[in-house]
């Protein structure tokens, strides 16, 4: 008997039931769902949004019968469903479901059943996938049109397409400020922070700080685009603000922060601040901002299409966000848009890589035999007990990179979550996860809201108090970003391999909070870290495999003379390869820098001016030259690098000299 009682998702037959009281209705807001009931002359209770176009709310006792006034009255409502014997357990159904068709079903055959069960077309997925809306005419809810479905001979399986309400991954603990981006780079020990703590971006940054050709998108709430550490030549490539309306996702450029959103800016600044003399930097500076901001609640239907439109602009999409303990697997069109997206999308065609937070939950990512009891926040509502089977969402795909949390300490970041589905983890900060409190570890210091949406640190751009698996997630972005930056041959599926088998394993086998499983490396691998704290340096070395990195320099100590003649060093490079990013570093003294021209000139005898009578009556000349800074060094590109180059350096104007001490020649170069 086809009924109500199960809905399918992601292949798997899931027991259902109605809540006692629990109803959802179709409408853009809280006050259209009141100016509906009102029609209907209802009163309804405890009304949230929950997505776009559906608000939650409590009805009386007797709720059969106001749900169906409300259907008289035109509005679309349903029943909140939940797993039997847990209470907390949900499940938001949306008035469509998808249906894939075996391949040797006729196009015909199709679009009688469409007509036959009064079902429109929302959107055709290709390869006989379909998403299809019920009707009035259709005469039954989406969960029992879908399992009516699933039944037939000519069906590969039929799911509804459910809402998604999803949860930000982050906290903000009460903790003072810290002046340094320890997660970067951990020399030496201090207070709560153990030498190696961090990723050991510099040394990554030797080989590249990204390039403005990769582009990391991130998907959040809101992004302050006027922030200082956003700034820059080709920083910001787009402005995806995504919203819903009839089922399809549209867009604007209007990114900003509003209202409550305060998640977006640091989760950016994290992966790719720009380096720019003040504020912060972040792993991959040199690349390319792709900002989402969309509302943390769509449907699989609505995420799909906005996965696929990051694919077309992005080739890392950083995601902070995601569910507690509940037993949400994905709908199966979404789990193969997803298996689908990392292997052929992405600009490149090689894959986008998608980085997922574990959450905040000290729990299992998936568990589907789960008995145990999980106590976990939410932030609407309070302390939650969920003790069901465990499977969620996005962040249990087998192809993306699902991040946990370590410390300044290298120990367990208490709340984070854990399971044989974690790839890596990441530094950031450390709390109770059910008491909010602080434990010991650094924060994450990153870019903040200032002066729209909400904040971390009142009355500043920066904070030092953002952490969780949200801070942790868009450190390795960055660190695919710096990748890909340095390697855009790889495909997705290769950076996540590279990712894990070069990260760190000397963690502490420590947690202030309880797990329920071990976290000792066993062949490599632990349930607490995943494969290790991800090392920039290493996965970026080894991303190289066929380029070559060439550093050289030369102590000139050549006087500057005094309105003279220019001065000159050269530098012999013996190894043959055609360049794909270089930069030059620079360190001479002098009273007057506006006084100088200083050039680079190649093999070829193609010249770029690195510094041209700027700078006035300041002193001295320390400086690294790079393609994002001086746009005009891309000249160098696909040239050979083997010969003699030179640096020359003139002094133009009276009564100032000084000193040409060394410069650095920095090249990536493809092995000829």
């Amino acid at each position: 008997m086809i009924n109500n009682n199960y809905l399918w998702q992601g292949g798997r037959k899931i027991a259902i039931e109605h809540t006692e009281r629990d109803i959802t209705l179709q409408a853009p807001n809280i006050e259209a769902a009141k100016a509906e009931a009102s029609k209907a002359r209802l009163s309804l209770e405890n009304m949230a949004q929950v997505s776009s176009n559906l608000v939650r709310a409590t009805a009386g006792t007797d709720r059969n019968g106001l749900m169906d006034q409300l259907r008289q009255s035109g509005t679309v409502v349903h029943h909140v469903y939940r797993t039997p014997g847990q209470p907390d357990s949900q499940y938001l159904i949306s008035d469509t479901f998808f249906v894939k068709f075996k391949p040797e079903t006729t196009a015909q055959t199709i679009e009688q059943y469409t007509q036959d069960e009064n079902l429109e077309v929302v959107q055709d997925l290709g390869k006989n996938t379909l998403l299809l809306r019920v009707t009035t005419a259709t005469g039954r809810n989406p969960i029992k049109t879908a399992n009516l479905a699933a039944a037939r001979s000519d069906v590969e399986y039929a799911e509804p397409n459910l809402v998604r309400s999803l949860q930000r991954f982050d906290f903000i603990p009460a903790d003072e400020l810290f002046p340094q981006q320890w997660h970067l780079h951990a020399p030496v020990d201090g207070a709560e922070l153990v030498a190696g703590a961090g990723i050991f971006a510099p040394d990554a940054w030797e080989i590249t700080q990204g390039s403005r050709d990769i582009v990391i998108c991130v998907a959040d709430d809101g992004f302050d685009l006027t922030h200082p550490d956003f700034q820059g030549q080709g920083k910001v490539v787009g402005r995806l603000n995504a919203f819903e309306s009839n089922g399809k996702v549209f867009y604007n450029d209007n990114v900003l922060p509003q209202g409550d959103d305060y998640h977006g800016t640091p989760c950016a600044g994290v992966a790719l601040a720009e380096i720019n003399g003040q504020g912060t930097v972040g792993l991959a500076p040199g690349c390319a901002l792709l900002a989402v901001r969309f509302p943390l609640a769509f449907n699989d239907a609505e995420m799909i299409q906005l996965f696929q439109r990051i694919s077309r602009e992005a080739d890392i999409v950083s995601c902070s966000w995601g569910f507690g303990p509940t037993n949400a697997p994905l709908s199966q069109v979404f789990f193969d848009v997803i298996s689908d997206l990392v292997r052929n999308g992405g600009r490149r065609g090689k894959g986008l890589v998608i980085c997922v937070a574990a959450g905040n939950n000290n729990c299992p990512v998936k568990d589907l035999d789960n008995t145990l009891t999980y106590e976990y926040f939410h932030p609407r509502f309070g302390i939650i007990r969920y003790s069901g089977p465990i499977d969620r969402w996005i962040a249990a795909h087998p192809d993306v990179i699902t991040v946990s949390g370590c410390t300044s300490l290298k120990t367990r970041a208490a709340y984070s979550s854990w399971g044989r589905e974690i790839s890596v983890c990441a530094p950031t900060n450390n709390f109770h996860d059910l008491t909010n409190e602080k434990l010991p570890g650094r924060g994450i210091v990153t870019t903040d809201n200032e002066n729209m949406g909400a904040d971390f640190t009142l009355d500043s751009s920066y904070t030092n108090r953002f952490g969780g698996t949200s801070s942790a997630t868009p450190t390795v972005a960055g660190v695919c970003g710096l990748m890909l930056s340095a390697n855009p041959q790889l495909t997705a599926l290769q950076v996540k391999q590279i990712v894990q088998q070069t990260a760190d394993k000397d963690l502490k086998i420590e947690s202030d909070t309880p797990v329920n499983q071990p976290g000792d490396f066993v062949d490599g691998f632990s349930l607490w870290f995943g494969h290790g704290k991800v090392n920039a340096f290493k996965a970026v070395k080894e991303a190289i495999d066929d380029i070559i990195i060439i550093d050289q320099m030369v102590q000139s100590d050549l006087d500057i003379p005094d309105v003279g003649n220019p001065v000159e060093s050269k530098l012999e490079v013996s190894q043959s390869g055609l360049i794909r990013e270089i930069r030059f570093r620079i360190d001479l003294t002098h009273t007057y820098i506006g006084d100088l021209r200083i050039d680079i000139i190649a093999p070829d005898g193609t010249a770029v001016t690195l510094h041209n009578h700027t700078g006035g009556s300041t002193d001295d000349i320390q400086e690294v030259y790079t393609v994002s800074q001086l746009p005009a060094l891309a000249a160098f590109e696909g040239k050979q690098i083997q010969g003699s180059w030179s640096v020359r350096v003139v002094d133009t104007w009276r009564m100032d000299v000084g000193r040409l001490n060394f410069w650095r020649l920095i090249a990536k170069v493809t092995k000829s």
